[in-house]
């Protein structure tokens, strides 16, 4: 079975993983990236934090104002987001409190890397991005050495090379400091 078709039933039962031991306050709506048969193999794999309403509405990863954040971020690095990068989140599915999007909380980061940790072993990317606090602490379940990486910056870890940056939410990308580290990041990463 190639790898598409494995992520595809991986994503189908993502939600019945997840309800065995978290289910308070998430929203099960699946959230994945709808371009997965025209990647490449081994695509860049980008992971964020959590769906947030938007995406669950959508029903595809980093589609409301961070999305377009990363569009512009994808465009200067000259790869095509539908072609050269798979992207996913720290935790699979929106997590909420009085029908506002939260951060995942510790407990649902460390499962949802467990899950982080399947999709890599069926997608063997190229090169693993973790955008923000939620994707580095659910990695560093995965390689704990990711702990002590500095953000904004390209390494091998665990066998793995990995990209640490910050996430492009509009808050952090209204900050010149957040926005220029973001913009010279992805450009080093079409070089």
């Amino acid at each position: 079975m190639n790898w598409k078709k494995k992520l595809k039933e991986f994503y189908s039962k993502r939600k019945e993983f997840i309800k065995k031991y978290l289910n308070e306050n998430i929203d099960f709506t699946s959230v994945y990236d709808k371009f997965i048969d025209e990647k490449r193999d081994n695509p860049i794999m980008i992971i964020g934090e959590a769906p947030g309403l938007n995406e669950v509405k959508l029903g595809e990863p980093f589609v409301g104002k961070a999305g377009e954040n990363l569009n512009y971020l994808i465009s200067l690095s000259g790869l095509d987001r539908k072609k050269d990068i798979l992207i996913t989140n720290a935790f699979p599915f929106r997590t909420y409190e009085n029908n506002k999007n939260r951060t995942p909380k510790a407990k649902e980061l460390k499962k949802g890397a467990e899950l982080l940790k399947k999709e890599i072993d069926i997608v063997k990317p190229s090169l693993i991005l973790l955008l923000g606090n939620s994707a580095i602490k659910a990695f560093s379940y995965v390689c704990p050495e990711v702990k002590n990486l500095k953000k904004c910056g390209f390494y091998n870890v665990c066998g793995l090379k990995v990209g640490v940056c910050f996430h492009p939410s509009p808050l952090a990308f209204n900050r010149k400091d957040i926005r220029c580290a973001l913009e010279e990041f992805f450009k080093e990463l079409g070089r």
